[in-house]
């Protein structure tokens, strides 16, 4: 197995032991789902894209219903959380074959105002595929060139039917995998699905606690710091393809505020180095950049940052703001709206992994980080990265 895959395997792993203990106290709540979901492949090039019949999805889930008015589930309206082995058939077997994914997801209530029942669903883990890119037995499969992917998915879900015991529900969502830019080609696979599911309860449904709108609220300050250490494959656009991995280095510092307990906003900045853009720029200098490598390789960033606090688990999400980028907008330059907002912005997406329980609001807390990074919707390069939180 490759040395990036043991390592995202091992951060899941520790995304499932840091909430194994947390749903010891809720197994009375425990719950099963079983799921089929219809749906197709959405392109994302148009130029010859591999041709592709109805996409089928079977999943099976287990998880637990979260009732603690103490902790983080309040904030969040008591969610479902669990995980999901899901299986999939994209409708052409000779180029994508076939899909097993498992996933950690998390489930809210939304729409609560509404007569009818709504929940969001979020999933994140890790696919399989059986078939993946090769230039000679599979070229067309430019979608997943690696067996190891992230899955994401995100659905919207209606209850249709409600016992003490069971849910039906009817639902659509969205499916996405991707290698983060780890190995190329990897134009992503992206999924639209209809789905029906059933959930069954060991025992009755409990109603959502009332809980004091008042309770614990409270706004406390903070800084943190990140260093992150990514893996980035150059793409044709870039220069020679080389087939391997350089690093990409990055150190952050952000301030801001911890918003009841649970969401963390921050303001800061990022500094990057590319070693794949230093190598080119070293070996052909002043034939595409003049001046310093080191600089010419940089990316100064400045950053808006929301984190979701889940006791030892935050979900980051975060827009950046391109200050200096050189060797990028060189090799994509600017041609219309979205080409010129791809020099602007990118984005970062992932988990970070707290020693200490974030609801006390300790006063430091180190965290172990794993994300996708991106340009506009294209994907960078994958990170791992180890910070330190300090609130005041």
């Amino acid at each position: 197995m490759p040395r990036k895959i043991r390592i995202i395997s091992l951060f899941l792993f520790g995304f499932v032991s840091s909430i194994y203990s947390q749903e010891k106290e809720d197994q009375k709540n425990l719950f099963f789902e079983a799921e089929y979901a219809a749906g197709k492949i959405i392109p994302n090039f148009f130029d010859n894209f591999p041709k592709n019949s109805m996409q089928n999805t079977v999943s099976f889930s287990v998880g637990n219903y979260r009732t603690d008015t103490t902790k983080w589930e309040r904030y969040y309206n008591f969610p479902e959380v669990g995980f999901s082995l899901n299986f999939s058939h994209f409708g052409n077997n000779q180029v994508f074959g076939q899909q097993v994914s498992l996933a950690r997801f998390i489930d809210f209530s939304v729409f609560n105002k509404s007569k009818h029942n709504y929940h969001l669903k979020l999933g994140l883990g890790m696919s399989y595929f059986n078939k993946t890119y090769h230039p000679v037995n599979n070229p067309e499969n430019i979608i997943v060139s690696a067996p190891f992917t992230w899955d994401f998915r995100i659905a919207l879900n209606r209850e249709i039917l409600s016992r003490d015991k069971f849910s039906l529900k009817l639902g659509v969502g969205l499916a996405h995998q991707s290698n983060s830019h780890v190995n190329l080609p990897n134009k992503g696979m992206n999924s639209f699905l209809i789905g029906i599911s059933g959930q069954f309860y060991e025992n009755a449904k409990k109603e959502r606690p009332v809980v004091n709108n008042d309770y614990n609220r409270s706004k406390k300050s903070f800084v943190k710091f990140r260093y992150g250490l990514g893996y980035h494959e150059q793409s044709e656009n870039e220069g020679p393809v080389q087939g391997i991995n350089q690093p990409v280095h990055s150190a952050s510092l952000g301030y801001g505020y911890t918003i009841n307990h649970h969401s963390k906003v921050s303001v800061g900045f990022t500094y990057r180095f590319y070693q794949h853009y230093y190598n080119d720029l070293s070996a052909n200098r002043g034939e595409k950049l003049n001046g310093d490598p080191t600089l010419q390789a940089s990316n100064f960033i400045l950053f808006v940052n929301n984190e979701f606090l889940m006791g030892h688990v935050g979900l980051d999400l975060e827009l950046e703001f391109n200050l200096y980028k050189p060797y990028f907008n060189y090799h994509h330059p600017s041609k219309g709206v979205i080409s010129t907002l791809r020099q602007i912005l990118s984005t970062r997406k992932g988990l970070n992994f707290y020693a200490k329980n974030t609801n006390t609001l300790p006063k430091s807390n180190l965290f172990l980080g794993v994300y996708v990074n991106t340009n506009m919707g294209i994907a960078d390069f994958l990170e791992f990265s180890i910070g330190y939180n300090h609130n005041f």
